[in-house]
């Protein structure tokens, strides 16, 4: 049996949940297989491994990278699974991570400023090594400033063009795929229909990119259509999963509802 959920996100990035709780999760939903994909970090995805297979769920080292097509002028996410070393990947993410560390500073100093109860170091002690804006939002949820995690707030202020909403700069997409493979990696597009980014994937080729994100929330039925002719071209390999955040989604799918595609146990074969 192969029931894969390789697209899943623990509170060492953004998501409201450790990996302890989502493996327990995972287990009581028959899960086989799993990848912890945290945002733009190595940090613990030997650990989690090893807590998956003490319950009796095969792991994967992964990632997720943030990164941007500088030509097409849109976000490009690149996962990373299997990798033997950390490098290169930590050489991009921690830079990648040390912005949106900053930026979410701003962020609560831009609060602060309107009138909000913001302390950066309780904020911190909810986020471990970076801030990201969910846990301004929940903090602000936590402490009765906010009536709901992605409500006027969230709305007003970080979207929509109010005062926090504002973005880093990322690293090329090439040089995520790149930096994956020195790693010993395989690199995979993420959710091409959410950021509608699949004019990108003939130049990802070229950087090494092995496989495409075929199930995901975001993936309509046209999205995988497309996902299956480009695999089919460039005799790329198909995975999927969930995207899973925790509470820290606005209408996150469930761990496990967006199963991986079958061809993705290659993945597990040599790990």
């Amino acid at each position: 049996m192969y029931f894969a959920d390789l697209h899943v996100h623990t509170n060492v990035s953004d998501c409201s949940m450790s990996a302890e709780d989502i493996l327990r999760k995972a287990k009581k939903s028959g899960i086989t297989h799993i990848a912890f994909t945290d945002h733009d970090t190595t940090k613990c995805a030997f650990e989690h491994q090893r807590l998956a297979a003490e319950i009796g769920i095969q792991a994967i080292p992964a990632v997720e990278m943030s990164a941007y097509d500088y030509e097409g002028k849109r976000k490009v996410h690149i996962l990373g699974y299997g990798y033997k070393t950390t490098e290169h990947i930590e050489a991009i993410g921690s830079e990648t991570l040390r912005k949106r560390h900053e930026n979410c500073l701003r962020q609560i100093h831009i609060l602060n400023n309107l009138g909000y109860q913001v302390p950066v170091e309780e904020v911190q002690k909810m986020a471990g090594d970076c801030i990201y804006k969910q846990h301004i939002l929940d903090y602000l949820l936590k402490t009765g400033q906010s009536e709901s995690l992605f409500g006027d707030i969230y709305r007003n202020i970080f979207k929509n063009g109010g005062p926090c909403d504002f973005d880093i700069t990322y690293p090329n997409a090439a040089e995520a795929v790149e930096a994956i493979k020195k790693d010993g990696g395989v690199a995979v597009l993420a959710h091409p229909g959410q950021q509608k980014n699949f004019d990108i994937i003939p130049s990802l080729i070229q950087a090494g990119l092995d496989g495409i994100e075929w199930n995901h929330p975001s993936n309509e039925d046209e999205d995988k259509k497309k996902v299956e002719a480009y695999a089919r071209e460039y005799g790329l390999f198909l995975t999927g999963g969930s995207d899973f955040h925790g509470q820290y989604e606005n209408g996150g799918a469930g761990l496990g509802e967006y199963p991986a595609h079958g061809e993705s146990i290659c993945l597990f074969v040599n790990n």
